[in-house]
């Protein structure tokens, strides 16, 4: 199943601020009802040090304490001793109580966990937060591990802080209930996958000094340049009809091509997704709200561009509505290089859609 296909995905834009809130109830009702799931994360507190033993599947959401602590999730022992707290965060920063007052609620004679789960590229300013917090709190921090997806330091006594990667953490409990055969549960924990990985597309990444520098406006501006130079390029092949159509240079173009509907420029939302080819530039083609100018429909223009997903699996991404075709760049060559590339992409796809032995 493609997670960013799910439907909790596809319902994610009309969620709004609920979409935290409704993934930690998800997260706590998987762990409530799938020992598989629950197993995966006591293996996951074992492997950063911290010897829990077997959690309640009670697993509480929205727990607070008399001190009014409330952390996203708690779970117990068999004797009804919290052992781990789960803290989900996306892109919101950390409360004035986190992550003290929820280590303070743990007891610190026997092995207990405070467990952050957040976006991977979130991790190095999070967990300097944390570490700050607990420094200035006078709390020890020796920090034990950063293996990759999953960071612990002990903090005092048995206590552990541990932060993983959302995507790590449910990929490991789909990973388990799909051994325990439980086809059910693994898709439930895929849903979520899938909502996790869309709002992850739609965060704003912490910034980095170098991507405030130079060349980031100097590589936009020249792709700028690269897509005008292309359309100026290509609008006197006789395929091309760019009347009534102006799209919002120098961004994007509308225009026929060969009787098909396209949309050819820089695509920023699709050059941000992982699944997709790193390219910024993009032919959508799609029917325009039903033109009835257009000679290729949707399922014509399928047919005829057959042959870029025969040469590579990855040259078309067909959503069924719309067909989007990437314009890959070449690297490290000079600029008429990558102008030609791309102007002899775009009319090898006129010539396919175009083809005589097509139409035959």
């Amino acid at each position: 199943m493609a997670e960013d296909k799910t439907l909790l995905a596809h319902l994610a834009p009309m969620l709004g601020s609920s979409i935290e809130n409704i993934a930690v109830e998800a997260l706590g009702h998987i762990l409530s009802t799938s020992k598989a799931a629950l197993g995966a994360i006591e293996d996951l507190l074992k492997a950063g040090g911290a010897e829990v033993g077997t959690i309640s599947p009670d697993v509480r959401t929205q727990a607070s304490d008399e001190e009014r602590t409330r952390p996203d999730l708690a779970g117990c022992d068999e004797h009804g001793v919290e052992r781990v707290l789960i803290e989900a965060k996306f892109w919101a920063g950390l409360t004035e109580r986190q992550p003290v007052t929820y280590l303070e609620r743990l007891a610190t004679n026997e092995p207990s966990v405070l467990l952050f789960v957040a976006p991977r590229a979130r991790f190095e300013p999070l967990w300097s937060e944390l570490r700050r917090r607990v420094v200035e709190a006078r709390i020890d921090f020796v920090r034990n591990s950063n293996n990759g997806n999953l960071w612990t330091a002990e903090v005092g006594g048995e206590r552990r802080l541990m932060l993983i990667s959302w995507k790590s953490l449910l990929e490991r409990m789909a990973s388990r209930t799909s051994i325990a055969e439980d086809s059910r549960m693994e898709a439930d924990i895929r849903q979520l996958l899938g909502l996790i990985q869309r709002m992850d597309e739609d965060a704003f990444l912490p910034l980095r000094s170098a991507e405030l520098g130079p060349e980031v406006p100097r590589l936009i501006l020249g792709l700028r340049r690269l897509l005008a130079d292309a359309v100026e390029r290509v609008r006197s092949d006789e395929r091309v009809d760019m009347s009534g159509r102006r799209g919002n240079p120098p961004w994007y173009r509308y225009m026929r091509l060969a009787g098909a509907g396209v949309w050819f420029g820089i695509s920023f939302e699709l050059w941000a997704l992982p699944e997709f080819r790193d390219t910024p530039l993009w032919l959508i083609i799609d029917d325009f709200g039903g033109d009835k100018t257009l000679k290729l429909s949707v399922d014509d223009v399928r047919r005829r561009l057959a042959p870029l997903r025969q040469e590579d699996p990855h040259g078309i991404v067909d959503e069924g509505n719309r067909l989007l075709v990437p314009i890959s760049l070449p690297f490290g060559v000079e600029y008429d290089t990558v102008l030609d590339a791309v102007v002899k992409r775009f009319e090898y796809i006129a010539h396919l859609l175009d083809s005589s032995d097509a139409k035959s």
